[in-house]
């Protein structure tokens, strides 16, 4: 009972910070003002090492939430906590100017548990998607010059996140065979904000919009892993993950007014006459989350190699937006597409049970990732999807004589690029996380 206690008060500790820090700006993308943001990957500090891959990983040593299976590998009488930290420097790039930005953030935290001889439970916290941007645009050139009377300035703003709080348990009915679910309760506010303005006339407004969403509600997913024993200490596991499509509770605030006077952030029109305004709750089909599949593979020597594969996509194309107002008509909007990713990831332990040199029984990682974006440019901009290519490599560091890990992993990408008058976005990010692992469950024995 005293355990329970300790997993009791550990979920509600979590759940706290991780609320609070659910604020925090964790983008400068000026990509997250389309669909719900900028989309976060699962997984935690393995996972991020190995390429983000983990349809088809398992561990007794660490939590993987990228497949609600992979529970059932949990050592049955161990309590896992992991917390992580991550910091990055996003450079963003156009033809005419350069941009960079650095931040640090708390990115998760989970627990995991078993509940019975035949499951396991975990529990977390995580962002969904991410909004930060802020960028102007005008109609300068050498015919119509800033001096010129018609000169028109327009300026775009948006922040905040949705955040994934989760249950995902899993069971194995036969041996080798394991399967999983997440229950998931997606909760946040994302902020878009527009402003025109007209320097050089005294007499006219500023025009702003402002466009306020909110989301909170339940969604699914499942996973599957079968793992084939080769011979002594090989085998091959295969997963698959699948996530049905589903539409999301929420609601939509929009204002448009005209004055001349703004409020502390630059953006938002006061004491202003009100064009237009409009709150709509919405269900079902007015915002969804798409349905998403995906496969993997590794091949594991124990304590020794892992070696693994991954294919995902994410059928946004078919899904809904209640503040993506563009359309496929129109040449110069941005359009939703499917979302397709390829990732690849390599653990290897010299000697994990190496007792006089250490480096030996660290976990040394490597991965890489390409990523077809759900973003497609304008069709004056070329039509084609954003592409993300990441490149990824880490350590785990086990504490003496423990399953505990301290794991570092270190991802350098780029998403974009500057053809067609496009935004590149280069970007390094850092990932610290603890893995603690805990003997709760072990019955006592006295003589």
């Amino acid at each position: 009972m005293h355990n329970i206690y300790k997993v009791v008060v550990t979920f509600l500790f979590v759940a706290f910070i991780a609320i609070s820090a659910a604020s925090q700006n964790r983008t400068y993308s000026p990509y997250s003002r389309y669909g719900i943001g900028e989309l976060q990957e699962g997984g935690f500090g393995r996972n991020a090492a190995m390429g983000n891959t983990g349809i088809a990983l398992s561990s007794s040593y660490n939590l993987n939430n990228i497949n609600p299976a992979s529970y059932f590998s949990m050592d049955s009488i161990s309590f896992f906590f992991e917390a992580g930290l991550t910091g990055f420097d996003q450079k963003i790039q156009t033809n005419e100017m350069t941009a960079q930005f650095s931040d640090m953030n708390f990115s998760y935290f989970a627990i995991g548990f078993p509940v019975a001889k035949w499951g396991f439970m975990s529990v977390g916290v995580k962002p969904e998607s991410l909004v930060g941007y802020q960028f102007f645009d005008d109609n300068e050139s050498s015919s119509l010059p800033i001096t010129d009377g018609n000169y028109t300035k327009s300026l775009y703003s948006g922040s905040g996140n949705t955040t994934k709080a989760y249950t995902g348990i899993a069971l194995s009915p036969i041996k080798n065979l394991s399967f999983g679910a997440h229950f998931s309760f997606v909760f946040g506010k994302v902020e878009h904000y527009s402003l025109g303005q007209f320097p050089n006339d005294p007499y006219a407004f500023d025009l702003g919009t402002s466009q306020h969403i909110s989301i909170n509600d339940f969604y699914m997913d499942f996973g599957v892993q079968y793992r084939l024993d080769l011979k002594e200490r090989h085998n091959l596991v295969f997963g698959a993950i699948y996530q049905p499509k589903r539409g999301m509770n929420g609601k939509v605030k929009k204002l448009v007014a005209a004055g001349t006077t703004l409020d502390s952030n630059g953006m938002t029109v006061i004491a202003a006459d009100t064009l237009s305004y409009s709150e709509t709750e919405f269900s079902g089909g007015a915002l969804e989350l798409p349905e998403k599949y995906g496969f993997g593979l590794a091949y594991n020597i124990d304590e020794l190699l892992t070696i693994t594969a991954d294919y995902s996509l994410s059928k946004w194309s078919e899904a809904e937006f209640p503040n993506l107002a563009t359309t496929s008509s129109d040449i110069n909007a941005f359009t939703i597409g499917d979302e397709q990713t390829f990732a690849f990831g390599v653990e290897y332990v010299p000697n994990y049970r190496s007792a006089s040199f250490y480096p030996s029984r660290i976990k040394y990682r490597l991965g890489t990732s390409y990523k077809q974006d759900y973003l497609i440019a304008p069709q004056s901009q070329g039509g084609d999807h954003l592409t993300d290519f990441g490149i990824t490599f880490g350590m785990g560091l086990p504490l003496k004589r423990s399953k505990t890990s301290f794991n570092l992993a270190f991802e350098w990408g780029q998403r974009g690029s500057t053809n067609n008058n496009l935004v590149k976005e280069e970007y390094l990010r850092f990932t610290m996380n603890l893995t603690l692992h805990e003997y709760w469950f072990m019955k006592r024995k006295f003589d």
